[in-house]
């Protein structure tokens, strides 16, 4: 399937869906949306809310440490890579990334499924896809909601001119607002979207996304270990 066939979503009607979905997160488990509860529990979301089981793979297709992510909606399976377990800010977005592609492209991808067609939505080489581009901004709208952002950034305004004004801007947003599983990488490229950073300051790399079927084999160990930890730390929150 080409990635191309899937219908554009413009960024206001991705903030949109990404909102929705806190929201409706909230509701069921009876938290007020207004709260926005942060940090977002972008894996509570993904296995408790909508039914994903999460694996954590370093082999096949993972071998690769450039390929973070993958999405299996008939197994309703979320694929990660073994590399970013340790990496609470890379381990979240990459969740927020598939939960973009479970909103955004599932229905369309089900839909025009044939029997012929492989069981991949791939990131080529070359210019990123439409459909990637729109996961990684539902990803940090989902992660970082616009208003709570905004007015937290309008609290601590400072002249940021400089990449490393910029770092330690964001550093102090996620210090100090609650966005304790989002990487300075991934604040300064929300900031940037919004608006909130001058138009010098550069948007920050990240490694690439796929949208894969299952891989071959999948570890375990570090797995359950970096699963059980996450677990922890957040009942220890609630």
């Amino acid at each position: 399937m080409e990635n191309n066939s899937y219908p554009e979503r413009s960024n206001a009607v991705i903030e949109k869906l990404a909102n929705r979905l806190h929201s409706e997160y909230l509701k069921q488990n009876k938290y007020n949306p207004i709260s926005l509860n942060l940090p977002v529990p972008v894996e509570e979301i993904a296995e408790r809310f909508l039914g994903y089981e999460i694996d954590f793979s370093e082999t096949g297709i993972f071998s690769d440490p450039d390929i973070l992510g993958g999405i299996d909606f008939e197994k309703n399976k979320i694929y990660v890579n073994a590399s970013v377990a340790d990496h609470d800010g890379r381990y979240s977005f990459t969740v927020a990334h598939e939960l973009g592609h479970h909103v955004l492209h599932r229905d369309h991808y089900l839909q025009s499924q044939s029997a012929d067609d492989e069981k991949i939505l791939c990131r080529m080489t070359g210019r990123k896809p439409q459909i990637e581009m729109e996961a990684d901004r539902f990803a940090a709208a989902l992660l970082i909601p616009s208003d709570h952002v905004s007015k937290a950034a309008a609290e601590r305004v400072r002249k940021v001119r400089t990449i490393g004004q910029a770092r330690a801007f964001a550093n102090d947003l996620i210090t100090k607002n609650g966005f304790s599983n989002v990487s300075n990488s991934a604040m300064i490229n929300r900031l940037k979207d919004l608006d909130l950073l001058p138009s010098g300051i550069p948007y920050q790399g990240t490694k690439t996304r796929k949208t894969y079927g299952p891989p071959s084999t999948l570890t375990s160990l570090k797995k359950l270990i970096s699963k059980y930890r996450r677990m922890i730390l957040r009942n220890l929150k609630f």
